[in-house]
């Protein structure tokens, strides 16, 4: 009973602090470095050529710098203390822990690049982002069978979240699917061409998602009908 009480009673834990921390002292070392530097309208948006078709000014930029930079990675180590499962984290601890590292530095590295481009530095901004996402698709999905049943990451279908078999299955063809996807994502942000790279992209995260959701289901009529 003692066991089950303190697991049920999860605190915000030192790695929680030390993420957050991070993320804010470079969201700082940004805005220190650069604001004085940055005009007052700033590109905030990019076609699929790299070319730029949006702007914000500058305090709106650092505003949705600070809520998706520090503020979001803060919110995925906030959920799993709310979460009806969250005794299943412990299981898979390290991915968790690599699933948001992962995720806050290609946010913090895309800020940056954009940065960069406003000051003038001549970088393949899709390139990098785009290939960036690939990256990090393969880094997610390389481990993705270590997750357990929770109702805030992974592919949460009715199906798997009421059978632990069907979740893990699932979870296993996931994490190759990811991984095949994003290896593409990322040959392809450098080699094939910007017209063909939107397709290719829609491609790879629609199958990577939605594959997963019909094959758990297959293994929920599979199993209804065994």
């Amino acid at each position: 009973m003692t066991n089950e009480k303190s697991k049920d009673t999860l605190t915000w834990s030192g790695k929680d602090w030390f993420l957050l921390s991070v993320n804010a002292i470079l969201f700082i070392v940004m805005f220190v470095v650069f604001n004085d530097r940055l005009p007052n309208e700033v590109g905030s948006h990019y076609n699929i050529r790299g070319e730029q078709d949006g702007s914000m000014s500058k305090t709106s930029f650092w505003l949705m710098n600070g809520a998706i930079c520090v503020a979001l990675p803060g919110l995925l180590s906030f959920m799993r203390y709310i979460d009806p499962r969250r005794n299943n984290y412990s299981r898979f601890e390290g991915y968790y822990d690599l699933m948001r590292w992962s995720i806050s530095l290609f946010l913090q590295a895309t800020f940056l690049i954009v940065i960069l481009v406003n000051l003038g530095y001549d970088i393949p901004v899709l390139h990098l982002v785009l290939g960036g996402l690939g990256l990090l698709w393969m880094v997610i999905g390389n481990r993705m069978g270590q997750l357990r049943s929770n109702y805030f990451v992974g592919i949460k279908t009715p199906w798997a979240l009421s059978d632990e078999t069907n979740w893990k299955l699932t979870h296993r063809l996931s994490g190759r699917l990811w991984f095949v996807a994003g290896l593409i994502m990322l040959v392809c942000a450098w080699f094939v061409s910007v017209e063909w790279f939107l397709p290719v992209l829609l491609i790879c995260v629609l199958s990577s998602s939605l594959i997963p959701v019909a094959y758990s289901y297959i293994l929920y009529t599979r199993k209804s009908k065994a």
